[in-house]
């Protein structure tokens, strides 16, 4: 018990530190967040119609940045020279728009699994800690670690401030659970991105209004903060963690409704019979 008390301040020790970095992460002045509300409502409302386009830009340019040093070690002597660097970047640039036509939608399948199997493993940690899954052997409890590991200090150390707390103590988290549970969380994962995976190819147009409405939404509240927190006392305070993550996934809940809500945009026209189409061509003479 004393245990599981220690490891409950701890979580909600870290969380409410985050919470307060988020709520004041504004920004010096707010222009940068005017840009951040915009976009996000953006992305929200219709993100999946500039989610392929950006895809196609991104591939076509870092096919050209990387074709020339790529190349070029492969054919140093052409490679060397100036028109040889303007051949090798322009092959680049096709290389990387023919990757995008044709593994678009394994792009798609990619990243909605990491959501996927995130969210999954999320899921099955918080039924583990609320006892509504029997991953533990009984009487057994999480250990706080001392301190994290090396390679999560080191990452953590590139990341933002205001998420540099929830890397370390993740990471702690994980290293204290016993190995059952581990096993459990890493298949909950598994499973949750080969589901993103199929579902991401299958229904591309539907996935990319979620996974733009998910990074709508966290655009959307950071940019809405300074706004609210100048015009009400309530918001310049640290709210819950929870309520964010409520918010956070209300706003993605309302983006995928709006980009989706016409029907399925997967779907394909029905077929027309011979008989219809005769008709079609006499109404069109």
């Amino acid at each position: 018990m004393e245990a599981t008390a220690q490891t409950d301040a701890t979580t909600n020790a870290t969380l409410d530190a985050l919470s307060r970095e988020f709520a004041t992460l504004p920004l010096l002045s707010l222009a940068p967040a005017l840009v951040l509300l915009l976009g996000g409502l953006l992305l929200v409302v219709a993100g999946r119609h500039f989610l392929r386009p950006v895809l196609v830009v991104t591939f076509i340019a870092v096919g050209a940045l990387l074709g020339a040093p790529i190349l070029g070690a492969i054919e140093p002597r052409f490679g060397g020279t100036f028109v040889g660097r303007v051949v090798f970047t322009g092959l680049g640039a096709v290389i990387g728009l023919v990757a995008v036509a044709t593994l678009w939608r394994l792009v798609y399948g990619v990243a909605l699994g990491i959501v996927v199997g995130f969210g999954l493993s999320l899921v099955a940690w918080i039924g583990i800690d609320a006892g509504a899954i029997d991953a533990r052997a009984p009487g057994e409890t999480p250990h706080v670690a001392a301190a994290p590991s090396p390679q999560a200090t080191a990452f953590a150390d590139r990341t933002p401030d205001p998420v540099r707390p929830l890397v370390t103590w993740a990471d702690a988290r994980w290293r204290s659970e016993p190995p059952q549970v581990r096993t459990f969380l890493a298949a909950a994962a598994a499973g949750g991105a080969f589901i993103g995976l199929i579902l991401g190819a299958w229904m591309p147009q539907a996935s990319a209004a979620f996974l733009t409405s998910l990074v709508g939404g966290a655009f959307t509240l950071v940019g809405a903060v300074p706004f609210l927190a100048r015009f009400s006392e309530r918001f310049a305070g640290p709210i819950s963690p929870i309520a964010w993550l409520l918010l956070w996934l209300a706003l993605a809940l309302l983006g995928w409704i709006l980009q989706t809500w016409r029907g399925d945009p997967d779907a394909e026209p029905a077929p027309q019979s011979p008989s219809d189409r005769r008709a079609q061509r006499r109404d069109t003479t």
